[in-house]
Formats: structure tokens, C-alpha cells, sequence
């Protein structure tokens, strides 16, 4: 069962060791469309670094074969490893969540996919993201155009850098 970003909104994430509650997993992927990493937005908690398989069940619970203890809080990152990287986050989540640096939320903003691009003479918005079963890479890019109609977007496609070319960091 293939995973949708805005399917990993509030749910639990059953690990080998235990069970975390969570707001939002966001899947950060690479120009190969591959997930080298998730970001778990943790209920009480600071947000951490969770990486792949993740897999849902037809109960709304995730899985993970990792232990608790490999979750890596997102503050021990190096905010250069988002360089490169998209993700999808149609509430801009990290604006106001607790626990993430301004530097770590500078790195993370221009990676941010939820803006809208052109594709064929037409505006298109994302809508959502999908990801594989094992949560290893991103299967499709679900956007809507100024007719509301919808397509998902495959790596064959889209080029990831020239449709949302990054933002440069904002200097204080």
C-alpha cells in the first residue's frame, strides 16, 4: 500500500522497541526520487531523523524495523544535508515547529515543493506525494492544474531542480 503525504498526518509509528505518536512524517527525497530519510514531527517531542523502510498498515499504524534509539534528534543534523533534497509540506509545518533552529529552518524552507509551477502551458499546485510502500522513494507528485485537472507527476516527467529551483537562504 502505497503511502501519501498527507496520509502521514497524525498517526502512530510502531518501531521494533516501542511506538511513537506523531503530527507529520515528512519523506525528504533526492533528484533520483529516492527517501534517504523522514522527519518525524513527534508528539511532545522535538522533531527527529527517522530513515527508511517505513511502511503503512491498512490500520493507519507506520512501521519501522528501526529502535527508538534510531531516531536522531533534528537538531544533531547538518542543515547542509538538506542541499539538494525536496519534500512536501502543504501547511508549512516548520514555520512554527518547536524545537528547529532558525538555521536548520532556513536550510529546510527552499526545499519545500508546495508552490506552484508550469508544466505545458499550464499552472499546476502539488496536491500530494506519493511514496512507495517501503517509504524508499517517491512514486509520483500528485498536482492539480488551473482546470482542476489532476495528474501525478513521475520522475520520467518532472526534473525536481529546474521546476523548483531552490531559494537561496535568507541572509541576516
Amino acid at each position: 500500500m502505497d503511502l501519501t503525504q498527507r496520509q502521514l498526518v497524525n498517526r502512530r509509528l510502531r518501531l521494533a522497541d516501542g511506538e511513537v505518536v506523531t503530527k507529520y512524517l515528512f519523506p525528504f527525497w533526492d533528484e533520483a526520487w529516492k527517501v534517504p530519510f523522514f522527519i518525524v514531527d513527534r508528539l511532545g517531542r522535538g522533531p527527529a531523523v527517522l530513515h527508511p523502510p517505513v511502511r503503512g498498515e491498512k490500520n493507519g499504524l507506520l512501521l519501522s524495523q528501526g529502535k527508538m534509539a534510531d531516531l536522531e534528534e533534528l537538531g544533531s543534523t547538518d542543515p547542509a544535508g538538506f542541499h539538494g533534497l525536496c519534500h512536501y509540506d502543504p501547511w508549512w509545518v516548520f514555520r512554527g515547529m518547536s524545537g528547529v533552529s532558525d538555521e536548520m529552518k532556513q536550510a529546510i524552507f527552499p526545499t519545500n515543493i508546495a508552490k506552484p509551477f508550469r508544466w505545458k502551458d499550464h499552472h499546476w499546485k502539488v496536491h500530494d506525494v506519493v511514496v512507495a510502500d517501503d517509504g524508499s522513494r517517491v512514486v509520483a507528485i500528485v498536482a492539480k492544474n488551473d482546470s482542476f485537472e489532476r495528474h501525478e507527476f513521475t520522475a520520467e516527467e518532472i526534473d525536481l531542480a529546474a521546476t523548483w529551483p531552490k531559494a537561496s537562504a535568507r541572509k541576516r
